[in-house]
């Protein structure tokens, strides 16, 4: 005979089980194959499985996260074509803390980029860019990302977070008009990591305009503007262009205008770059400069006027390899436009570049390279 006690912690134990195994269970309202489904999901669900979304055009599909939530994206989640009326839009808009986001194998994201092309980017028509990342201690991976109309990947007001294993694919592009598909743009963050992933694009392959502690490597970047800073856009917050703690490393450019960029905006307000660190780069067929660095940028173009509103610091480049374009007529090794006493405490070591059509042109004289 059972006693009582016994069958009390008999019953229990069936209890437990039954609670961890409801828990356990992804169910339909968790599931999204349409737009409808999106917000009820993400304001009730820890575990959403995003499953062949077509989403309507002229929406964001926007994911507010509750604290810890896993999303998986299977199959292809595709966006449909309207002509944005303004500017700033994401096709996709991700908010949250201790998130994971990740694709599934064979998942894709195609942002019918093709439709919205013009040649010209940010000189023509309102374009969306793709996705919107406003997270904190969060991990994203596996993600793939097929033409973007606009800029690719958006990081804003983020603190710790990862990008791994991403493959963006704006090839399709060069001969069809794509232009200032930036791959990822850190606008503002800290302790950012961007890691083992591909970028074909038509601008930058990663650009930086603000932030702190940020570590980029093993990028394939292909058909870009470079591994880039661009930093000086406000005219009145120092801390918005501020740069420090920077490092681009382990990584390989193909097609490029420019390997390795950093440029500074005459235009806008005070701030600094400073602790900045591009190491084990290699490149081939860079078509312009291997290495750009000027402080005389203003709306989008070299104005030959440097200003020292953001000066370069501690800029450390070594282990730096590769070829230009033999074809290039402009090709030059290294371009340094500075402001005066505003590039100081730079130290290169093992610069080795081949090719070129003109002289190098350089105003200051790092440590360790002879220009």
């Amino acid at each position: 005979m059972i006693k009582f006690s016994e069958f009390l912690l008999y019953f229990w134990a069936i209890f437990i089980c039954l609670t961890l195994n409801i828990g356990s269970e992804l169910t339909s309202d968790c599931i999204v194959t349409e737009h409808s489904q999106l917000m009820n999901a993400t304001e009730n669900c820890l575990e959403i499985v995003v499953r062949d979304l077509t989403m309507p055009g002229g929406l964001t599909a926007h994911f507010h996260l509750k604290d810890g939530a896993t999303v998986t994206f299977e199959g292809t989640t595709v966006f449909g074509y309207i002509q944005w009326p303004d500017w700033g839009y994401p096709l996709m808009h991700f908010k949250g803390n201790n998130v994971t986001v990740e694709g599934a194998p064979g998942s894709l994201f195609d942002g019918r980029g093709a439709l919205y092309w013009d040649g010209i980017g940010d000189n023509g028509a309102p374009k969306p860019y793709f996705i919107h990342l406003q997270v904190n201690n969060s991990v994203f991976r596996n993600i793939n990302l097929l033409n973007c109309p606009h800029h690719c990947t958006i990081i804003n007001g983020s603190d710790g977070l990862t990008l791994t294993g991403w493959n963006i694919d704006c090839s399709y592009g060069d001969e069809h008009g794509g232009h200032n598909t930036d791959g990822f743009d850190v606008v503002s963050g800290n302790n950012i990591v961007i890691e083992d992933s591909t970028v074909i694009n038509q601008d930058d392959c990663v650009a930086v305009n603000q932030g702190f502690n940020m570590s980029f490597s093993g990028l394939r970047c292909s058909g870009s503007h470079g591994l880039s800073l661009s930093v000086g856009f406000s005219n009145t917050s120092y801390y918005d262009n501020t740069v420090r703690n920077i490092t681009y490393s382990n990584s390989t450019l193909t097609h490029s205008m420019t390997a390795i960029h950093i440029k500074t905006h005459n235009d806008g307000g005070p701030g600094e770059i400073t602790d900045v660190t591009y190491e084990d780069i290699s490149f081939t067929d860079v078509t312009k400069y291997a290495i750009n660095i000027q402080q005389d940028y203003a709306k989008g173009r070299g104005t030959k006027e440097p200003k020292g509103n953001v000066p370069i610091t501690d800029l450390k480049i070594r282990n730096i390899k590769g070829t230009l374009s033999s074809t290039s007529k402009g090709s030059m090794q290294v371009y340094i436009l500075c402001a005066e006493r505003a590039c100081t405490e730079w130290n290169w070591s093992d610069v080795e570049v081949i090719g070129g059509a003109q002289n190098n042109s350089c105003n200051y004289t790092p440590d360790g390279y002879v220009c």
